[in-house]
C-alpha cells in the first residue's frame, strides 16, 4: 500500500499543478470578444444573480464562458483536428469530410413547424406587397449526393422544397408569388462547382445562374457573364472549415462579380464600396461582402425610378450587386438585424420588384421572419 502511495502522490501533485497553472494563465489572458479561427463570436462572462443560480442558466453561461476563453484555445482545437484525422475519423465538431476535400454539415433534420410557421409569414406579406418572387436555396450536399461519405443520410431538403413548390398550387400564397425552383435551375447547368469546398455559400457562379433565371422570369435582359469584372480572392477558409478544422484541407478562392456601385449605404452609413477590402486580409473573407449582415444596405447607381427589395440570409451576399445590372437601387434587408417591420420601406419606396430568397436551413430555423409582416 505505501508503495502505491508514493507512486501515486507525484501524479495528484502533477494534476493539480497542472489545474493551478492554467487557472493562473487564464487569469493572465487578455479577454477575447472574437475568434478568427473559429469564425465566431465568444462568450463574454455573464452577470451573476440569485435567480440565474437557481434556475441554472448561470452555471450554464458561465460554463459556455470558461470553455470560449479558455488560455490557447486554437492551439487546443488544432491538435483535436490532427488527432481526429489520425484517427482517420469522417466527421467532427458537426461536419462530415466528403470527397475530393469537401466538408459538409452533419443536418439530420429541421424544425418543421418553424418552416411552416416562416412560409406562413411570407405568405401574408406576398399577399399584401403583390409582386413578389420566392425561392430557396439548397445545401450544397443536395446537389452533390454522391460527395457525401458512404452511407450518411442527411435531411431530405429536396421533398421539403417540392412540397413548398406544391403549396403554390393549393393558393397558400393565393398567386401572388412567383417561384424559382432553384434545385432545378442549378441541377440542369450540369455544373458541379457551384458551392465552396470549406463553406456553405454557393459560389458566384451559383448566384449568376440565379440572377441569369430571375432576369428571364421578369422579362430583363441579364448581363453576360463574361462582361462582368471577375475578383478572386485566395486563401479562403469558410465556415464548414471553422467549425472542424480538418488538418489538410486546401484552402478556397472568395470569387465575385466586382459590380461599380455609385452610393453605399449600411444601416444609414455611407460606405466606400459594397465590400470591406480589409477583410480580405483575414479569415472571415466572405464577411467582407456587403459588410456582412446589416439590417438595410441600399445600393444604388443612379437616381432612376426602378428599384429592387431584396429580402435574404447571408446567400444573397454576393448576388445583390448583379441586380444594378437591371435595376437603379437594390435595398437589401436582412430580418435578423433589422429591428422593425417592413410596411414604412415598401411604402415609402415603391419597389418595382420584390425578392425573397433564403437557403434552407436559414428558412427553417429563422425566428425573425415574423418581422416580415410588420
Amino acid at each position: 500500500m505505501k508503495t502505491k502511495k508514493k507512486k501515486t502522490y507525484p501524479l495528484l501533485w502533477l494534476f493539480f499543478g497542472f489545474l493551478l497553472v492554467m487557472t493562473v494563465a487564464d487569469l493572465c489572458v487578455p479577454f477575447r470578444s472574437f475568434s478568427d479561427m473559429e469564425n465566431r463570436y465568444l462568450a463574454g462572462a455573464p452577470k451573476f444573480s440569485l435567480a440565474a443560480l437557481f434556475d441554472g442558466s448561470y452555471t450554464r453561461k458561465y460554463e459556455t464562458y470558461v470553455s470560449d476563453q479558455f488560455v490557447g484555445r486554437d492551439s487546443w482545437i488544432t491538435a483535436k483536428s490532427h488527432s481526429e484525422s489520425a484517427l482517420l475519423k469522417t466527421e467532427n465538431n458537426g461536419i462530415v469530410y466528403g470527397k475530393d476535400g469537401r466538408l459538409f454539415e452533419k443536418y439530420t433534420s429541421y424544425d418543421e413547424g418553424q418552416l411552416e410557421r416562416n412560409l406562413d409569414f411570407i405568405a401574408q406579406f406576398a399577399n399584401k406587397q403583390g409582386n413578389v418572387t420566392f425561392s430557396v436555396v439548397p445545401s450544397g450536399y443536395v446537389l452533390m449526393p454522391d460527395a457525401l461519405p458512404y452511407g450518411l443520410t442527411l435531411a431530405d431538403q429536396e421533398t421539403a422544397l417540392l412540397n413548398i413548390e406544391k403549396s403554390f398550387s393549393e393558393n397558400i400564397f393565393n398567386g401572388a408569388v412567383r417561384w424559382i425552383d432553384t434545385v432545378g435551375l442549378l441541377r440542369a447547368s450540369g455544373e458541379d462547382d457551384l458551392y465552396y469546398r470549406t463553406d456553405h455559400h454557393w459560389r458566384v457562379r451559383g448566384a449568376y445562374l440565379f440572377y441569369k433565371e430571375f432576369c428571364t422570369e421578369k422579362g430583363l435582359v441579364p448581363t453576360p457573364a463574361e462582361s462582368l469584372p471577375l475578383r478572386e480572392v485566395e486563401g479562403f477558409y469558410g465556415t464548414y472549415f471553422s467549425k472542424c478544422k480538418r488538418a489538410g484541407t486546401p484552402p478556397d478562392t472568395l470569387t465575385f462579380y466586382d459590380i461599380p456601385v455609385d452610393s453605399v449605404t449600411v444601416d444609414g452609413v455611407e460606405k466606400g464600396g459594397w465590400y470591406d477590402e480589409t477583410l480580405f486580409e483575414k479569415r472571415d473573407k466572405y464577411g467582407a461582402l456587403l459588410y456582412g449582415n446589416g439590417g438595410l444596405t441600399v445600393l444604388k447607381n443612379g437616381d432612376g425610378p426602378r428599384k429592387l427589395l431584396l429580402i435574404k440570409d447571408s446567400y444573397s451576399n454576393a448576388l445583390a450587386p448583379l441586380f444594378l445590372e437591371n435595376y437603379d437601387a437594390v435595398y437589401v434587408v436582412d430580418l435578423r438585424s433589422f429591428p422593425k417591420g417592413l410596411e414604412e420601406l415598401c411604402r415609402s419606396e415603391n419597389f418595382t420588384d420584390t425578392l425573397i430568397l433564403y437557403s434552407f436551413q436559414n428558412l427553417a430555423m429563422d425566428t425573425n421572419l415574423y418581422r416580415i409582416t410588420l
